[in-house]
């Protein structure tokens, strides 16, 4: 017998955690899309059963289809299954008619339709509905009686399930686009806080955690990918005049120049400041990029909040920020002044590129409060317009 006993087995809660089902986390944003497509739905089948329409479960697919989270991106999907449900449709009743009753023709006739179609989605994502529309058209009525006919049908029960989820969508508890971009601003803007204050960790005592900014720094480039795909949704709004002019794709662009401009304080935080550097400059450093962390939170709150930017305790935040900012440029003329500031050239250069990086996410900070300034009259005026 072996002198060693076997060590038991681990528990198995470790494994149980990761395979335990996780209920889903509901919000109401998901009840106002749930009772959008619900009602598009009952909406869609109840003008497909007054019209007649044979086969009207392709209006009501259709509709809940449509129905998205904002009102650009119905916009966008409607668009798109228009588009693709026409292509498909002319393309599928030319091949019916050639087609006619021969079974062989009809396999033949099908597949070229199908590459055709297929083809053309692969180089234009808009007519990715043009294949299936294609291939109901020709199969839908394997006699071909009557082609025409029965893709006129389709493209009418298709295009009035668009119709009615877009009905919906701007009737229904609408949600612009803009509503739903600014709470991933805001994490954006969390998120540069957090890294700001690591920046701070690294440099002033070499505490910087390199898996906690991989970590930020995903989060950020996650949250400003969704904010550009929330733009491109309401730029559909304004250009279908379902919406008003104001355009918040500056606040993104203004979100990502903040983003990298952290980096660039990242990126020299990676080791502390020697002694001598750190400390004529560490109170006023240690201020600075808090300040900084705090202006990116006050804005991000007021992002999610919907509270006018520039008033109250954010403008204050800004003030306090300016100051910071410009007792730590103070600070580093008077320590430079007075022979202070005595270190090899390499650190001398990481501590005037972390000021510089204050300097730029200060400018970059202050362009987004007048720009969210700017953006809130403008989103004011349009009612009265």
């Amino acid at each position: 017998m072996p002198d060693s006993v076997p060590e038991p087995a681990p528990p198995a809660s470790g494994l149980w955690s990761r395979l335990k089902p996780r209920w889903p986390r509901f919000e109401l944003a998901h009840l106002r899309l749930a009772v959008r497509a619900t009602v598009a739905a009952l909406l869609a089948y109840g003008i497909a059963w007054f019209l007649d329409l044979p086969k009207g479960y392709w209006a009501v697919l259709s509709a809940i289809l449509v129905v998205q989270s904002s009102l650009g991106a119905s916009v966008a999907v409607a668009s798109d299954r228009a588009l693709g449900t026409v292509a498909g449709g002319i393309i599928g009743v030319i091949l019916a008619m050639l087609a006619g009753p021969s079974p062989d023709l009809t396999v033949l006739l099908l597949t070229l339709g199908t590459l055709v179609t297929a083809l053309l989605a692969a180089a234009r994502p808009s007519f990715k509905l043009a294949p299936v529309t294609v291939v109901v058209v020709m199969l839908a009525d394997p006699s071909h009686a009557q082609p025409l006919v029965s893709g006129l049908q389709r493209v009418l029960e298709i295009g009035l399930g668009g119709a009615v989820g877009v009905a919906c969508a701007l009737f229904v508890f609408p949600t612009r686009a803009l509503f739903l971009l600014f709470p991933h601003a805001a994490a954006a803007l969390d998120a540069c806080a957090a890294l700001l204050e690591q920046s701070a960790a690294g440099l002033l005592d070499g505490t910087l955690d390199p898996a906690e900014v991989d970590r930020l720094n995903a989060g950020t480039r996650v949250a400003l990918r969704a904010a550009d795909l929330r733009v491109g949704e309401a730029k559909r709004e304004r250009a279908s005049w379902l919406a008003g002019p104001p355009d918040a794709s500056p606040v993104v662009r203004l979100c990502r120049r903040l983003w990298h401009s952290v980096i660039i304080l990242l990126r020299v935080a990676d080791a502390p400041l020697p002694e001598t550097l750190s400390t004529p400059v560490r109170p006023t450093l240690q201020a600075a990029l808090a300040a900084l962390a705090t202006e990116c939170r006050d804005i991000a709150e007021s992002l999610r909040s919907g509270r006018p930017v520039g008033l109250g305790a954010p403008a204050d935040s800004a003030a306090a920020m300016g100051a910071a900012v410009a007792a730590l440029q103070a600070e580093m003329e008077r320590a430079g002044t007075a022979g202070l500031l005595r270190a090899d050239g390499a650190s001398l250069t990481r501590l005037y590129t972390a000021v510089s990086g204050c300097i730029h996410v200060q400018e970059a900070l202050m362009e987004l409060r007048a720009q969210l300034v700017t953006y809130r009259a403008q989103q004011e005026e349009v009612p009265a317009a």
